[in-house]
């Protein structure tokens, strides 16, 4: 009895009864002894070659096709990094349009509108601002060449009474 059967039975009697524990310990030992006495024959030599260079074979097969595979993902993602960047760097970005100011705006507005008689036909709102305009140009021209209402205003005088005004009302 080796070393491996020398607590069987101590083993067995753990799951089998006491009885039954002993005949499965004779039919382990009798099992080992049936393979002792019949060992199995030894592969011949040619087919043991036979079977490893079939696997050789094979692995260098498998080798060359995950080589394959990686050398494509890597080609498939170094054309996709390539493509976006060639198409980021192709699209120009939209140039932020300046306001164009307030001078350039009506140097573009032709001199003909402003003249024209069918302004209250065009636009209310135009017409309106004209009108205002017009009047803001008319007071102007009165206190510029003192000549309007019978009044006669200084320009300077216009000046310091809106910087009173302004003073004022800071003060509260």
């Amino acid at each position: 009895m080796n070393k491996n059967n020398e607590n069987l039975k101590e083993i067995l009697s753990g799951f089998y009864p006491e009885a039954e524990a002993a005949k499965v310990e004779q039919d382990i030992l009798a099992g080992d002894k049936l393979l002792a006495d019949n060992p199995t024959p030894k592969p011949d030599t040619e087919l043991i070659n036979r079977i490893k260079s079939r696997i050789n074979v094979e692995l260098a097969q498998r080798q060359r096709r995950r080589a394959f595979r990686y050398v494509r993902a890597t080609v498939t993602a170094a054309a996709a990094v390539l493509i976006i960047g060639v198409t980021l760097f192709m699209i120009q970005p939209e140039q932020p349009q300046e306001q164009p100011s307030v001078a350039a705006m009506t140097s573009d507005i032709p001199q003909q509108i402003w003249e024209s008689e069918d302004l209250m036909n065009d636009d209310v709102t135009l017409a309106m601002l004209a009108a205002d305009i017009d009047a803001v140009e008319d007071e102007v021209f009165a206190l510029r060449f003192d000549s309007g209402s019978g009044e006669t205003i200084n320009l300077d005088e216009v000046e310091i009474e809106f910087v009173d005004i302004g003073d004022d009302f800071w003060k509260g």
